[in-house]
Formats: structure tokens, sequence, C-alpha cells
């Protein structure tokens, strides 16, 4: 298992020499608790929660045999790569491989430092989820006492994702569709004959969902 970052706006990928011990993801609806006057509290359904982690990483100063393939014991180099994605707002996909994690993420500020004298450095990273905001524009009828109306929206365009490690069809329509039954649809819409098998680098058209 690994833990990958990859910049949506550049395809840069990064790849982190060596995996934290363990890491939680939370799905689903919160649940808010009101206090009613004559019935006491009662739990409804809250908003879709969203993935907010603090995880710490260690940069080895040197290739080790617990570290991923191809390092080579350049801490400061993922430090200024990290820094410099949080200074740009970029956003980023966390990818952990061989399970179905793979969530578009905003780094907060990257703090990093030396404790033992090695040279190894320990870098904090804020991982906060991120989701786009739908802008909804109103059209207003003067002097008629009419309500506004929507207005007509632009067709979407079509989107696309490229297969990472560790990917499903499955795990990739939950994530965009919130509907996994959906894999073998867009199979059919990406001329893909068998949905259980897709490979890393893999370009998958995301149309919309209405139109599977």
């Amino acid at each position: 298992m690994e833990i990958i970052f990859r910049n949506v706006k550049t395809n840069q990928e990064l790849v982190m020499p060596v995996t934290p011990p363990g890491f939680t993801v939370a799905e689903g609806r919160s649940v808010e608790t009101l206090d009613m006057t004559d019935t006491g509290q009662v739990n409804l359904p809250g908003l879709k929660s969203l993935f907010n982690e603090r995880m710490e990483f260690l940069l080895p100063s040197s290739e080790r045999n617990y570290t991923s393939a191809g390092w080579t014991g350049e801490p400061y180099t993922v430090v200024d790569r990290l820094t410099e994605w949080s200074n740009s707002g970029d956003v980023l996909r966390f990818i952990v491989t061989d399970t179905p994690v793979n969530l578009p993420v905003l780094l907060g500020p990257v703090g990093h430092g030396q404790r033992d004298g090695t040279g190894d450095v320990y870098v904090t990273l804020e991982l906060r989820q991120y989701r786009e905001l739908a802008e909804e524009s109103t059209e207003v009828l003067q002097d008629t006492g009419n309500k506004g109306r929507a207005a007509p929206q632009e067709k979407k365009e079509e989107g696309s994702y490229t297969v990472a490690k560790g990917d499903t069809l499955w795990g990739i329509c939950r994530r965009t569709y919130g509907d996994g039954s959906l894999a073998w649809k867009l199979a059919e819409a990406n001329g893909i004959k068998n949905a259980n098998l897709i490979y890393p680098g893999q370009v998958v058209k995301l149309p919309d969902k209405g139109s599977l």
C-alpha cells in the first residue's frame, strides 16, 4: 500500500516514501441533534461529511529497506513540492493504493522539521476534502408579481478520470455519481468490455449521470 498525491491541474504525481501506520476516512452524513420543547431531543440526518485529516509522514534522508521504490533521500524536495501545491491552492487527488480511497483534497500549511539529528524530516499535512460549489442563479421578473425562475443551465462538459493503481469502476462510480452500481453502464459508455478490468493510466470518460 502506498499513498500518492496527484495534482489535478498539472498531473504531477508524488509518492510518499514511507506509508504511515494507519489512516481513517469517514463517509456518509453527519447526524444533527435538536432539542424539541415537547418531545425532547431528536436526531435528524445532517449534511454529507467531508474528509478532514491531519497526517504525519516520514521523509528519510537516505534510501532505506522500508522506503518506496525510487526514493533518493531528498526530503526537502518533497517539502518544497508540497508547499508549492499548498500556496497555489491546487486540488490534489489523495490516493491510497489497494483501497477505494481516491479523494480530491486541498493542502493546508505544510509543517516540517527534524528530531533526532539523522537528517530525516517529519512533515505534517492538513488534508481537507475539496467540494465544488454549484452556483444557482435566478431570473427576476419585473412588475409581474411572479416569482423568479431558474435560469437555463448550460450543458455540462463531459469530464474524464485517469485510472490509478487500486481503482475499480465501482469505486469511481461511487465517488463520482454516488452509485457504484453504475459501473457497468460507465463501462458500456467507454467501450470497456469487462467492467472488472481496468488498468492504471487508462482514461475513463465521465459523462453526466443522467446520460448513463
